[in-house]
């Protein structure tokens, strides 16, 4: 049976209340000025702390947690988590993006990209029907089904139908936003076996923007530390790949990676050097095989 949630709301701050149960929170209205355009838009954002929430701060991504179902494969990805707010609950609904979630900031507005899929599996899970009622998975695509009339909600080409459905617009916080972000916190918070899918697709995702990227810069036989900063910068999309090659290419080409993209992104640089540091030694004893699609 579907739940109900409501919406409260204290100021800028948004929480739910799930069948009248206790609420919990969701996250804060905030304000994003696009830097090249000067426009204002307005959206919920929780950076990964939900304003001081319990839940999200046990609700952590640890490679130590998933070792033993990925082995060094959580290790990859903790470093790109950590830089990406590292909860299970993340949420972001205020830029071009329209709608992000999760330890990997999955985005909604690239078709066929991490959050389209990663959503497609969710929904069908056998709990889906108690948050989605009217959203399922036809011919390996979302649909909406209401009243017998199915709808398509993304396709190769565009995901605006499902952006719209989570984020009618950047304008305000509106109501579906709330109640969209509050399914899926409250479905990633009440059953484990939705944040294991959740580090299964980060894994997916990392293991693709490698292999994609070993087409265009050669990475066989790079170390992980290497492809690690390379599955960043892809995974954000902070720069191409001719800057890429240039800085495998040069004399210290860990340090020059780690420059790829920083001149815009200079706090993610920094929280990626970071994250790094203590884990670096460990990703060094792996390298990348193409014949083996992985690190051995």
């Amino acid at each position: 049976m579907a739940i109900h949630f409501d919406i409260v709301r204290d100021g800028s701050r948004f929480s739910a209340r799930p069948d009248n149960a206790a609420p919990f929170p969701i996250g804060t209205r905030v304000k994003y000025r696009n830097k090249k355009t000067g426009v204002e838009r307005f959206g919920l954002s929780n950076d990964g702390n939900l304003f001081g929430s319990a839940e999200a701060k046990q609700q952590i991504f640890l490679a130590s947690d998933f070792a033993d179902v990925y082995p060094f494969w959580s290790d990859f990805i903790e470093p790109t988590a950590i830089c990406e707010g590292q909860s299970f609950l993340s949420l972001n609904t205020y830029d071009r993006a329209r709608f992000t979630f999760g330890f990997g900031q999955f985005a909604a507005h690239v078709p066929d990209g991490d959050f389209i899929r990663w959503f497609r599996d969710m929904l069908q899970r056998p709990e889906a029907i108690d948050y989605f009622p009217n959203l399922e998975v036809q011919g390996g695509r979302i649909v909406k089904v209401e009243e017998g009339k199915v709808v398509a909600m993304e396709s190769k080409d565009s995901t605006d139908r499902l952006q719209t459905f989570f984020n009618p617009t950047l304008d305000e916080v509106e109501d579906a936003e709330v109640i969209g972000a509050a399914k899926l916190i409250h479905w990633t918070n009440n059953h484990p076996e939705v944040r294991l899918l959740q580090v299964q697709h980060m894994i997916n995702t990392a293991r693709r923007l490698v292999v994609e990227s070993d087409k265009r810069l050669g990475l066989d036989g790079r170390t992980a530390d290497l492809c690690c900063i390379v599955m960043d910068v892809r995974h954000q999309g902070r720069a191409g790949f001719s800057d890429l090659q240039e800085a495998l290419l040069a004399p210290k080409p860990f340090e020059a990676l780690l420059e790829v993209g920083g001149s815009g992104e200079p706090e993610r640089v920094r929280n990626l050097m970071a994250a790094l540091g203590p884990r670096r030694a460990k990703l060094q004893k792996k390298k990348w095989s193409r014949s083996a699609a992985d690190f051995v």
